[in-house]
This record gives C-alpha cells, sequence and structure tokens, in this order.
C-alpha cells in the first residue's frame, strides 16, 4: 500500500500503475460528517454475578449458591489505534442488516496493489464466519475512478460481476488497456460475451447512478486517502504505519470482524 498521491491526466495513464493514492482536486460539497478520530476501543469485564436459590431436601433446607454463567471473554486486542488501523468518531451506515457485520474492500481497478489484492482477499473472504458480509466499495477521487466504478456497478446490475470482475483488472494490468472511456469499456465488455446493447440501457440508468453517489459520497466520509484497504462495519479502516503487508492487514480486519461481533 502506498500513500496518496495526484493522479496524472488521462494522457499519462500508464503511470498510475505507480501508486493507488487520492488526488488533491476539490471534493465536491457533501454534507458535513465526523472527522476520522483515531479512539481505541476498551474492554472491560463485568464480575460475575452470584444467585441465591433454595431448595427443599427433606426436613433441612439448604441455600445454595450458584455461580452465574460467566460472559464471553473479549476478543484479545493485539492491534491498536492510529498505528493499524483508525476508528470513525461517528460510524457510517451499512448496506447490510443489522446482525451482520459488514466488510467493504476499497479499492479501484487502475490499482496494481488492488490487483494483487485481488486474489487474497477474495480467498480471505470465503473464509469468514457467519453474520458477515464481504462487499466491495470503487473508490471515487475524479471521474478515471468515476469510470471504472460505473463500470463495476454496471456489471453487478447485469449480474456479471463476478464473471467479469478478475477480467478487468487483467485488462489493465496484463493488457495495459486502461479502459477510460465508454467505448473502450464496449469492446472490453463484448470481448467478455456481455450484450452490449445491455450494458448501454445499464451504464446510465437511474440504479448505477445512485451507487454511484453513495460510493462517492463514502469514500469522502471514510476520508479514503489509499487503496486497498478494508472497512469493518463502517467503523474502523484498516490503514496504518503498522501495516506492512496484505497478511497484516488482513489480521487486523479479523481481530476488528471479532470485536465488532463481540459487541452485539
Amino acid at each position: 500500500m502506498i500513500n496518496s498521491t495526484q493522479l496524472l491526466t488521462l494522457t499519462t495513464l500508464t503511470l498510475l500503475f505507480a501508486a493507488c493514492g487520492g488526488t488533491t482536486e476539490p471534493e465536491p460539497t457533501i454534507a458535513p460528517s465526523a472527522p476520522v478520530a483515531v479512539v481505541e476501543k476498551s474492554a472491560s469485564i463485568d464480575t460475575p454475578a452470584k444467585t441465591v436459590t433454595r431448595a427443599d431436601s427433606g426436613a433441612n433446607d439448604k441455600i445454595i449458591l450458584a455461580q452465574a454463567e460467566a460472559p464471553a471473554a473479549p476478543a484479545a486486542q493485539k492491534y491498536k489505534a492510529e498505528t493499524h488501523y483508525v476508528k470513525l468518531t461517528t460510524a457510517q451506515g451499512t448496506s447490510s442488516p443489522p446482525d451482520v457485520v459488514e466488510v467493504a474492500e476499497v479499492f479501484w481497478y487502475g490499482c496494481p496493489h488492488c490487483y494483487s489484492f485481488d486474489p487474497v482477499v477474495n480467498n480471505w473472504a470465503n473464509n469468514l464466519p457467519d453474520k458477515v458480509n464481504f462487499i466491495r466499495l470503487p473508490v471515487m477521487w475524479n471521474p478515471t475512478n468515476a469510470m471504472h466504478a460505473r463500470l463495476f456497478y454496471t456489471l453487478e446490475a447485469l449480474g456479471k460481476l463476478e464473471e467479469v470482475h478478475g477480467k478487468i483488472f487483467e485488462e489493465m494490468h496484463i493488457n495495459k488497456k486502461m479502459l477510460t472511456n465508454e467505448a473502450e469499456i464496449l469492446n472490453f465488455i463484448d470481448s467478455q460475451g456481455v450484450s452490449t446493447d445491455d450494458f448501454k440501457k445499464t451504464f446510465r440508468s437511474f440504479a448505477v447512478e445512485s451507487k454511484l453517489k453513495r460510493a462517492k459520497n463514502l469514500t469522502q466520509r471514510y476520508r479514503i486517502q489509499n487503496v486497498p484497504l478494508l472497512v469493518i462495519n463502517g467503523t474502523y479502516l484498516t490503514t496504518g504505519k503498522g501495516i506492512k503487508n496484505f497478511d497484516d492487514m488482513l489480521a487486523v480486519a479479523d481481530e476488528l470482524i471479532a470485536r465488532e461481533q463481540q459487541g452485539r
């Protein structure tokens, strides 16, 4: 992972493979949101309660002290705020049910680190515990990101995303075609056996526009500065100087998921 850098113009897109950070262009106006703050979640264990029950045994009454069932021990907290993750002061809403922990991978198709991370995070996501939902969130820093996000959400709406998702990475990072305009995207989609008529009808549909608006809003509210990263339940971002590689990121995510599940 690397820090945020300014994206170059489309005529120098080949240089984009050197960095996966946000731009410095002005952000569109949105409703004010709470600033990101690093808040480490503390854990406490309440002293187990004792109950007193009365039992009859023939002519003799006995007082029996019964230890109440002890609460489950809190998840071990190996990783620290500011070093391994940040915690938003105000948690953002998720698209998953209230009893489900949502994990969102924030990514960009043009990012080489995201390309490398994709098979790793896919394997990890396939082994998540029950009541954990993995989704992808395309980052929305600038028009190039927006075009790729539009491609993502169009394929999702057509039910073709899982089939084509990996091929998009290959088109950009192996074939060196960045898919920065609609014509290039349509040629690519046609090569993947997706109906171009259906694709064009959906590409600028209300459903896709709504998804793009939400992705842009979350990119800003999460204060995303680099990708890939994981957002745990709209609350934690796996970013910090203590994360050196993908294994570190996933280990931090595992712990944060456990904390969120235990807090329910």
